[in-house]
């Protein structure tokens, strides 16, 4: 067994497969498998990948460079067939919702590429017993850039065969490969100034630069470098701001809401109980649950100790329009509850800092928005168990087209109390706008009145 710990964009999906279709033209009617996390991820980064060579052409990274006469390539089962008689089969352990893995048949090798990202299942323990058999020379090769230590089936496979006569891991970092580029003469992977422009650009998008390290000098550092707000959650419970405290009485509490849709796979409906002293945000309590109409929530409000002390209940922009069925906005249905309401004015999830040019303006998301207010929080441990459950899991989402982190998001059952937690963190600001209390929809002044102002936030 072999793993490969390299940086992104570093070839190492181009070594592994070449080492793989070498071992079928070495060995005659063998088999071998390349397995990604499905068939769109396998086809961006390696059957259809094409490069451009010596002449100026594009070439096909795959057929280009085994001849012709000795294998056929099948471009509809993505697999190659040998004329020694051998196959090498390209495919994703996970396919169309359907828990078809890649490891059904036994086969000579197996190649796995970004073993990191197979939290959903590992599939190791699947092929134990095959490379295990003492009869066959099996191969396993894993070639990998690192996603943090938790539920990381490449971290535990380094672990598990630590120290085996069998076992073999390379890790090289983006200083290693360009100290290797620059030993034959050849240019660096990534100069000193993309490196640092990188850099720059992790540290702006995801607040810091922890995956900058994960990406191109393959830590393994225990917090997840794709969360969200990994660096704000990992500060909060070093600094003792994940601690049990009593409600302030001198102070209302406001209640944030994210509605949940409706039907047979609705999203779920999350609220936050919190107060807002002299800067501070307090989130004292949290609730989420599906399948039930918004004012069922506003019961259960009712039923707790602090009920008395709510001031207002915050619901999202789109509380005001109007459900179908029943002609009515989620915010009309929760004012024959509590009448106190508040509507947050819509967020076009981008904000200025005033001063200079208009178009040298910073601009900074909500998520931004959020993380830096995380540094000025703390968190009921009791009441709050769920809501640091999602802190600690809420990542981006990884293109494998691109093979690169965006700044979104993923949709999945921890972003609904995320998105509570961002209108919680809007709500503040509004607060304050309005003078201590959230708009009052009898009065003039509206939540759309309200203005981002960033004066001094650095």
């Amino acid at each position: 067994m072999g793993v490969a710990v390299f940086p992104r964009q570093s070839g190492k999906d181009v070594a592994m497969s070449m080492e793989a279709i070498s071992r079928r033209l070495q060995i005659p009617k063998s088999t071998g498998t390349y397995v990604s996390l499905d068939n769109p991820m396998i086809r961006d980064i390696l059957w259809d990948k094409t490069y451009i060579g010596d002449e100026g052409e594009y070439l096909h990274l795959l057929k280009d460079n085994t001849p012709a006469e000795l294998v056929n390539w099948k471009d509809t089962s993505m697999e190659g067939r040998f004329s020694n008689g051998s196959k090498q089969k390209f495919q994703g352990y996970f396919q169309a919702g359907r828990d078809k893995n890649g490891v059904g048949t036994s086969f000579q090798d197996y190649s796995f590429t970004e073993l990191a990202l197979f939290t959903r299942e590992d599939p190791l323990p699947r092929l134990m017993p095959i490379l295990a058999n003492p009869r066959e020379d099996k191969k396993l090769m894993v070639a990998s850039t690192p996603r943090g230590k938790r539920r990381n089936p490449l971290w535990q496979l380094m672990e598990s065969f630590k120290g085996s006569p069998d076992f073999k891991v390379i890790v090289r970092t983006i200083d290693d490969l360009n100290e290797i580029m620059r030993r034959n003469g050849l240019p660096p992977v990534l100069s000193e100034d993309e490196l640092e422009q990188n850099r720059d650009a992790y540290l702006r998008r995801f607040g810091n630069d922890r995956m900058f390290e994960q990406e191109y000098y393959c830590s393994f550092e225990e917090m997840d470098a794709a969360a969200v707000y990994g660096e704000a959650y990992m500060r909060m419970a070093n600094e003792d701001r994940i601690a049990r405290f009593n409600l302030n009485v001198a102070h209302p509490v406001y209640v944030t809401f994210d509605i949940g849709s409706s039907g047979k796979h609705s999203d779920a409906t999350s609220w936050i109980a919190w107060q807002w002293i002299n800067g501070k945000l307090f989130l004292y309590d949290v609730g989420e649950g599906h399948g039930r109409a918004l004012p069922e929530y506003v019961d259960d409000l009712h039923a707790k100790p602090y009920f008395n002390q709510i001031a207002q209940i915050v619901l999202p922009w789109d509380a005001e329009h109007h459900e179908t069925a029943i002609n009515a906005t989620p915010a009309d249905m929760v004012r024959l509850k509590f009448p106190r309401v508040a509507v947050l004015a819509k967020s076009n999830k981008v904000w200025k800092l005033p001063g200079g040019r208009t178009d040298d303006y910073t601009q900074i998301t909500d998520i931004q928005q959020t993380r830096m207010q995380l540094y000025n929080t703390i968190i009921h441990e009791g009441n709050c168990q769920w809501l640091l459950e999602c802190m600690e899991n809420y990542k981006y989402e990884f293109s494998t087209k691109l093979q690169e982190w965006t700044d979104r998001p993923l949709h999945d059952k921890y972003s609904h109390m995320m998105d509570a937690l961002r209108y919680t963190v809007q709500a503040t600001k509004e607060v304050d706008f309005f003078g201590g209390n959230l708009f009052d929809p009898t009065a003039t002044a509206k939540s759309s009145s309200y203005e981002e102002d960033w004066e001094g936030v650095w």
